[in-house]
């Protein structure tokens, strides 16, 4: 089993055991968000006037609830995340899902369990993937994280086929009670925005750039995030490679000029 090292202040949450993705329902909320530029106004759309069409006011409720926690920064002011730009926007759905995957995947227990246990499956060759297997990563991952061993055995099991179901519904997975890899494949504009997000984060070179973990979230070696990069439409990034000298350049100041440009 493929274990890293934890950030001495990373904690884990259960909230992948008690809710699901819901993309359309994200799309749909954000995207009235940066219309009304609101966060009652949009609540109240959600909830009052049922634009996502769920039978009762509780389930509505609760689906705004979840959307707002993890998506909208604040309540009392409106701000425009890059997500909220790309949602509103009029790319390519399956350009909206990638990116929206790549937020989601930011979840402290979600990006781990990706990025090492998945990528770990993933790269050793292993054809199935069982949330048995997901509950006893978890499981040993609580050995160093008091918070998890709080966890009861029912919230273990939901967040092992919580999180297989998740990854399913993202298209990285297929099957049912056991699920396999699924070929797919992630378009420049999703490369182009976590390009982008990593630079203006903490990837100051190309060595940092190829080698942050968000890439595995993909199931992206080293190898594979340098072909994209030189792959990529010279619209968003030029990469440049000469002998054993890299350079990428951002073409765009910010992601929000590039997402307008998508």
């Amino acid at each position: 089993m493929m274990t890293q090292p934890d950030s001495e202040d990373v904690e884990y949450d259960s909230w992948i055991a008690h809710n699901t993705t819901y993309i359309e329902e994200t799309k749909r909320v954000l995207e009235e968000y940066v219309e009304l530029q609101s966060f009652e106004e949009t609540k109240e759309r959600v909830i009052g006037d049922n634009i996502l069409n769920k039978d009762t006011n509780k389930y509505r409720r609760d689906v705004f609830r979840e959307i707002a926690r993890r998506y909208i920064p604040y309540e009392d002011e409106y701000a425009e995340t890059p997500l909220m730009r790309v949602l509103a926007s009029e790319v390519d759905e399956t350009i909206k899902e990638w990116i929206l995957y790549y937020e989601f995947s930011q979840n402290e227990l979600i990006h781990r369990l990706t990025v090492d246990f998945l990528y770990g499956k993933y790269t050793s060759g292993s054809l199935l993937i069982q949330a048995p297997e997901i509950r006893e990563y978890i499981t040993v991952l609580g050995e160093d994280h008091p918070e998890i061993q709080e966890w009861s055995q029912s919230t273990l099991e939901e967040a092992s086929t919580k999180y297989l179901s998740a990854l399913k519904n993202f298209g990285l997975l297929k099957g049912t009670q056991e699920k396999e890899f699924e070929v797919f494949y992630v378009p420049d504009e999703a490369i182009a925005y976590v390009c982008y997000q990593l630079c203006e984060d903490d990837a100051e070179t190309v060595e940092e750039l190829v080698s942050h973990p968000d890439w595995r979230l993909f199931l992206f070696d080293e190898d594979e995030v340098r072909r994209r990069l030189q792959g990529i439409s010279p619209r968003y990034i030029r990469y440049e490679k000469r002998g054993s000298t890299e350079r990428i350049e951002p073409v765009f100041d910010d992601v929000y000029e590039a997402i307008d440009d998508f």
